[in-house]
């Protein structure tokens, strides 16, 4: 949906371009015409003009027969010019390479886009049986330890909000749903600089998490460990590598300060 922005340079028909791209990150099969509008709230014929532009564009494609649209190369161009030029991951990949060496797990960087976070980089050790993650695949943020660790920098209304809207489906049975369980452990990621969420996602897994922030101390981004439930064991251990990843946060905040 259109957003409530009204700026004298926000163009909002770029918006609207963005906006149907944005359909296709969730959408479980190609679209037809029909669909993107009722999806989007725009008009048939303001819809159809959209898919016109960016088909011709390079990206999205039509197929002839079935008249469904898919993504074109050019949206998977964008994401390659983020891949090779997006500047947290340019200051990050040194950091979390030196950081997955040290202690042997899997490394994330999830980046925070407003109301979700995202996978940017997966550093995946051989060893362990955690599946890896590929870029741009995105994570719920309250049952992430990177998600909860984003939460508890935000305005405490904006961390509700977004808590409140994301989907509470019990994934296992230590499975947190309770949203006033869930503002608890993000307060606790406060008060501790990062968050450990244990056998929410998966019963065999354990994640840990801390946020990366930028200049004015506000989240952008995350990094967060996952590691078979054998490998963290005690709590002790969780709390090492919690102030490790804190450490590697902040690391990574200062030199993005002096980008």
């Amino acid at each position: 949906m259109a957003s409530n922005i009204e700026e004298p340079l926000f163009i909002k028909s770029i918006e609207k371009g963005f906006i149907v791209l944005e359909l296709f990150k969730t959408a479980p099969s190609p679209l037809r015409l029909s669909q993107i509008s009722t999806l989007t709230g725009f008009g048939l014929s303001a819809t159809q003009r959209l898919l016109f532009t960016l088909e011709k564009l390079g990206y999205l494609n039509k197929n002839l027969l079935t008249k469904r649209y898919t993504p074109g190369l050019k949206a998977l161009s964008i994401g390659f010019s983020y891949d090779r030029l997006g500047m947290i991951k340019t200051v990050s990949s040194p950091i979390l390479e030196r950081l997955s060496e040290n202690l042997k797990e899997n490394i994330y960087l999830l980046g925070f886009d407003g109301s979700n976070t995202i996978n940017i980089i997966n550093i995946p050790r051989e060893k362990n049986n955690v599946k890896p993650i590929k870029p741009g695949t995105p994570f719920n943020i309250a049952f992430s330890a990177g998600g909860r660790s984003i939460l508890s920098y935000l305005p405490g209304m904006d961390a509700v909000g977004l808590i409140f809207a994301s989907p509470r489906n019990a994934q296992t049975t230590k499975t947190i749903t309770d949203p006033k369980l869930i503002i608890s452990k993000v307060e606790e990621a406060y008060s501790k600089g990062f968050s450990v969420v244990d056998g929410e996602h998966d019963s065999d897994e354990i994640s840990i998490g801390s946020a990366i922030l930028d200049m004015a101390g506000a989240p952008i981004a995350a990094i967060e460990l996952v590691a078979p439930r054998k490998n963290l064991k005690w709590m002790k251990q969780r709390e090492r590598i919690g102030t490790q990843l804190e450490t590697a946060a902040r690391e990574i905040t200062k030199s993005l300060t002096h980008q």
